[in-house]
């Protein structure tokens, strides 16, 4: 019964581990892409400018920090887009944050985190990636898009 119940923690871990892996991945794509639009709007020659190198690669220039700064470029230029995308951005960057800072718990692939006045909550891990993978097609499309706008030149691959 032991080695059945050391098995089944090892195989939930890995589990847990790959999702968690998978999530983090992807938000630093979502981050660098954020960063790219950044860079690509405020720098209009060299885009690896001490800009680039010492601002946006400051541990202190948060993912919180670049969403502010994305939002109020999205203002001043007018940049339609859909209709969800600020809420769906926060939603995976909470999910991001949950598989960074959380612990598993149990043996069904939980991890635990801490959300707000409710001290402790726990979900699956699956159920959780589910959500942030079903995002990232969106919020990233939309991201490319606003990159191309900003650098104004069209998309090199149509949408179909």
């Amino acid at each position: 019964m032991e080695k059945e119940l050391e098995q089944k923690i090892q195989s939930t871990t890995i589990n847990v581990s790959m999702l968690r892996g998978l999530v983090i991945t992807n938000a630093v794509s979502i981050e660098a892409f954020i960063g790219a639009i950044i860079a690509n709007y405020f720098v209009k020659s060299d885009k690896h400018s001490d800009f680039s190198t010492t601002a946006l690669s400051d541990p202190f220039f948060s993912f919180g920090l670049k969403v502010n700064i994305l939002r109020k470029i999205m203002r001043k230029i007018n940049f339609s887009h859909y209709k969800t995308f600020r809420d769906d951005l926060d939603k995976m960057w909470r999910l991001r944050n949950r598989f960074a800072h959380s612990m598993m718990f149990g043996f069904d692939g939980e991890l635990i985190y801490d959300k707000g006045e409710n001290p402790m909550e726990k979900k699956k891990a699956k159920e959780m990636y589910d959500e942030f993978i079903l995002l990232y097609p969106k919020v990233m499309g939309e991201l490319e898009k606003l990159f191309w706008h900003i650098i104004g030149k069209p998309r090199p691959v149509s949408e179909k």
